[in-house]
């Protein structure tokens, strides 16, 4: 039985959750556990595995262009449908961290100009404690194009017949990677409005994938359960289980530890979670109707389109990441966007949740139309092949008939089976892939967007996003910083909100998976050459690991901006729809954020010093 656990958004406890559920299902037999987020990887924080093997994965790229032989026609760059190559009057430039390795330039180079290589894409790692096998994989900085490949190559370690797959968090493609051949899907979510809002957008991804999933709550006091739960009995959504909030829980899980091996009571309460999931019947059972566009019935007055001014001058652009998410980038962000009071940008497109706070009143609505997928029309397909044969990503299967298919799921869109179709039967069709928005909110105007669950271009979508915030800059800027609540993890997303960013502020937890997801996107920070500070969130809850994070941050040269305690006043603003410094402006995490935000703006006021 494989079993996937997901959530809408990270933070919620999906790994908590999978790393309890392999650990309690392992007493009875062997289970193999395969961290699906190779983004930021934390099952193996918790599993101590002996002897862990790792090993480098390639995939194909181009390692150069011979320039003997290369007559600089251009035709290797209009086939690149990932924009990884670039002809010059002399040369041609190649972009290895775009390439996906499909091998279109190669068919269209007749003069066999474009010479192959392998790069790496990212480390695999597999080890075993006692009756678990656990495997997964880190994706290397600015890699973001290969997390579907990595994540595939990854699934074919279910090696037991009990599998536990920890899923990516959000709806977008590799969520859909990981989930889609799994038995039983575990949504993972709390009773927080954010968290709420996101478990839908999960469901709706579950809707379009046929699959009915389960619902497993968490903390379940941070919220109005008894909404939660009316929500899950009106869709008719299994609740397996919930589990409640602790300060105990949350100080083992900060320092790496399995809370079903430290506290007997939460033992007991995962096995009766595991016995719902592994025996509830789903034979008969009618997937849930979720509407995936219901996103305007947050938002209000539509007005027709507008035409976008060109900003004059560069804004002083902030974007707050996070290696995961979860750990109070969205609440800290919006927070900034009320102290800037010019332009917000939510960049978090696969689960875009600042809309919460601001209850937009939208001024543009537009499709998104970001990616293409490929078609076979059966009619002209002669069977000879040579698709199937080109086709990097096994998008492209053999039908009963003898003509071939393309699975709409696994394809990339590259082309390459077009260019190589000898009877012209491949056909292109260009996919609407979101809505992105431009309106008023109270503290100024916002620019978001949202993702349709499955899909894989949200970095085109968060560009979008970006793009249309500092083109509204002349009109709406005031002057001040743009404040961009960036995609968290490592992938395309986050390297799309963090491309022409002046700082970027890290928010994290002391915890050992925030230590080691803040690692993973200083590594990214460090890629581009930002400079950054970080705020550590929860610093109370242990004070060893804020230890670790301030030495880190010393070692590496990176300013601590400043500490929040643990505190509900961030769950108790969320539910009145306001930010932290709205709704307890005396309170001491209001002072604090006011005082980030000064030091935010003496970067801001240094930075224009150097234009």
């Amino acid at each position: 039985m494989k079993i996937a656990i997901t959530s809408g958004k990270g933070g919620v406890g999906k790994t908590f959750a999978a790393t309890c559920l392999a650990d309690v299902l392992s007493e009875a037999q062997p289970v193999s556990l395969i961290d699906c987020d190779v983004e930021a990887p934390n099952s193996h924080l918790f599993i101590d595995v002996e002897n862990p093997e790792h090993r480098p994965e390639y995939m194909p790229c181009v390692e150069s262009v011979n320039e003997e032989l290369c007559t600089l026609c251009g035709k290797c760059a209009r086939a690149c449908y990932f924009n990884a190559l670039v002809v010059g009057r002399k040369s041609v430039s190649i972009f290895n961290d775009l390439c996906r390795g499909c091998g279109a330039c190669q068919i269209v180079c007749i003069e066999r100009a474009i010479v192959p290589g392998m790069r790496v894409i990212g480390t695999f790692n597999k080890g075993k404690s006692k009756n678990i096998t656990l495997s997964w994989a880190t994706l290397k900085a600015g890699s973001g194009g290969m997390t579907t490949a990595l994540i595939d190559r990854l699934k074919q370690q279910d090696t037991e017949d009990m599998v536990i797959l920890d899923s990516p968090p959000g709806t977008s493609c590799p969520v859909v990677h990981s989930v889609r051949d799994a038995d039983r899907v575990v949504l993972v979510t709390d009773p927080t409005p954010f968290s709420m809002h996101d478990l839908k957008l999960s469901v709706g991804m579950c809707a379009e994938l046929g699959i009915k999933p389960l619902v497993l709550i968490n903390r379940k006091e941070t919220g109005d359960i008894a909404k939660l739960r009316k929500w899950c009995v009106d869709k008719d959504l299994p609740i397996v289980g919930e589990i409640p909030e602790s300060r105990e829980v949350a100080f083992h899980y900060s320092k790496g530890e399995l809370v079903t091996q430290k506290m007997p009571q939460m033992r007991e309460m995962f096995k009766d979670i595991a016995r719902e999931i592994v025996n509830i019947s789903l034979d008969d059972s009618k997937v849930p109707d979720i509407d995936v566009n219901y996103y305007l019935s947050d938002v209000t007055e539509r007005i027709n389109p507008a035409e976008n001014e060109p900003a004059s001058d560069k804004p002083f652009e902030l974007t707050v990441v996070s290696g995961k998410g979860g750990s109070g980038k969205t609440s800290l962000s919006a927070c900034f966007a009320k102290l800037s009071g010019g332009i917000a940008a939510d960049c978090d497109v696969d689960a875009a949740d600042m809309h919460l706070l601001f209850k937009p009143e939208v001024i543009e609505a537009h499709d998104f139309a970001g990616g293409r997928i490929m078609h076979i029309d059966a009619d002209a397909c002669l069977g000879c092949g040579r698709c199937f044969e080109v086709c990097r990503f096994e998008a492209i299967e053999k039908m009963e008939t003898g003509t071939y298919k393309i699975r709409e799921e696994d394809c990339e869109g590259c082309g390459a089976c077009s260019l190589i179709c000898p009877a012209g039967a491949v056909e292109s069709e260009i996919t609407t892939d979101g809505r992105w928005y431009f309106s008023r909110i109270r503290s100024g105007v916002m620019s978001h967007a949202t993702l349709s669950p499955g899909l894989e271009n949200s970095g085109k979508l968060v560009s979008r996003v970006r793009n249309n915030a500092s083109a509204r800059y002349v009109q709406y800027g005031n002057n001040k910083p743009v404040v961009m609540d960036g995609a968290p993890g490592t992938g395309c997303p986050v390297i799309a909100s963090l491309t022409g960013t002046d700082y970027a502020v890290m928010v994290t937890e002391p915890t050992v998976s925030g230590l080691h997801d803040l690692e993973r996107i200083q590594e990214l920070a460090g890629h581009f050459g930002l400079a950054c500070g970080i705020v550590v969130n929860k610093h109370d809850i242990n004070e060893e690991y804020t230890a670790k994070i301030e030495d880190f941050a010393e070692k590496a040269g990176i300013e601590i901006l400043g500490r929040l305690p643990y505190s509900p006043l961030f769950n108790q603003a969320q539910k009145r729809a306001e930010t932290v410094i709205e709704f307890a402006p005396e309170s001491a995490e209001a002072k604090e954020i006011f005082l980030i935000w000064n030091k935010i703006l003496i970067h801001a006021q240094e930075r224009q010093k150097n234009v």
